[in-house]
């Protein structure tokens, strides 16, 4: 295992009236695939497994729409036959911005200002089944293709900024070939396998019915899904100077697993916060005056 660095940005947020959130509609669902898998195992881990791939639109922060009407440049790229939105704001280097599972880019807003102000220009988009992008499903290796082919369609990307398991993407983006100075990990999870064993939890799945799952994954993808998708293991090989950023009160991403991730990331420092869960972190002002501060203005990283 690598060192962490030495130096370490410690900052704790006093704790918000807001509720931490926690996992959101999934009452009525995981009493019905209970009750279906006591019946048919088989068929419930199935079932599943076309819901694992067909992420929930969430609605998009209204707050940050406006940005999307101005935004000075704004692209579709075509993945296969679905249409991938793309957004920037500024000039300069590229900061990549890269969304949650069920998220979407304008997730980022709250960074957008901030960073053109400061000289650079921020890209986000919509992977597929996600925001404004077509499609219905996704997977994790696919949106690692659009990450990608997004940065491909921009030139040098000098940033990434991911969020949850967007982390898991954008690191095997980087494992394959994308080549950022720079990246930020906000509430990273430890593993596609944790987020399995999560989502089984969360569904109040038997092992059966998660093992045909499971089982499944591994005839689409090869056995070596799981290694392949672990951010503990991909965090290894990033040589990228970057920030880690953990909320103790994080109900959707254990604290521990991103911390299990950070401590394999030699070039990191780690910004440790409360009260702002597992989204409030995106648009918690402190957060982004933190990374503003470590990555630096481009006449000092460039």
């Amino acid at each position: 295992m690598t060192s962490q660095l030495n130096t370490q940005s410690v900052i704790f947020e006093r704790p918000t009236t807001h509720k931490v959130e926690g996992p959101k509609g999934f009452s009525p669902i995981r009493l019905a695939l209970q009750l279906y898998g006591r019946m048919a195992p088989e068929k419930a881990g199935r079932l599943v497994n076309r819901m694992a791939f067909r992420p929930s639109r969430l609605p998009m922060p209204s707050r940050y729409e406006y940005l999307l009407d101005n935004a000075d440049s704004y692209t579709q790229l075509q993945h296969g036959a679905r249409t991938i939105p793309v957004y920037s704001w500024g000039q300069g280097p590229v900061i990549l911005g890269v969304h949650g599972w069920a998220g979407a880019g304008i997730q980022f807003g709250a960074w957008v200002n901030p960073l053109v102000e400061a000289g650079y220009r921020v890209v986000l988009f919509d992977a597929p089944a996600h925001g404004r992008a077509q499609g219905e499903s996704t997977n994790l290796f696919e949106m690692a293709e659009v990450v990608a082919r997004v940065a491909a369609s921009v030139g040098r990307v000098h940033g990434v900024l991911a969020h949850s398991i967007g982390c898991i993407a954008a690191a095997r983006a980087i494992a394959d070939g994308l080549k950022p100075d720079y990246l930020v990990m906000l509430a990273p999870p430890v593993s596609l396998t944790a987020v399995m064993d999560n989502l089984g939890r969360q569904l109040g799945l038997s092992q059966d019915v998660l093992a045909v799952h499971l089982q499944l994954m591994e005839e689409r993808f090869g056995k070596s899904v799981w290694e392949r998708l672990d951010l503990e293991a991909l965090s290894r090989t990033l040589t990228q100077r970057g920030l880690m950023v953990i909320d103790d009160d994080d109900t959707s991403i254990s604290p521990d697993e991103s911390e299990r991730v950070f401590n394999n990331w030699e070039n990191a420092n780690v910004l440790r916060t409360r009260g702002l869960g597992h989204h409030r972190l995106l648009w918690s002002p402190m957060v982004v005056d933190t990374v503003l501060r470590d990555l630096g203005r481009p006449v000092d990283t460039l």
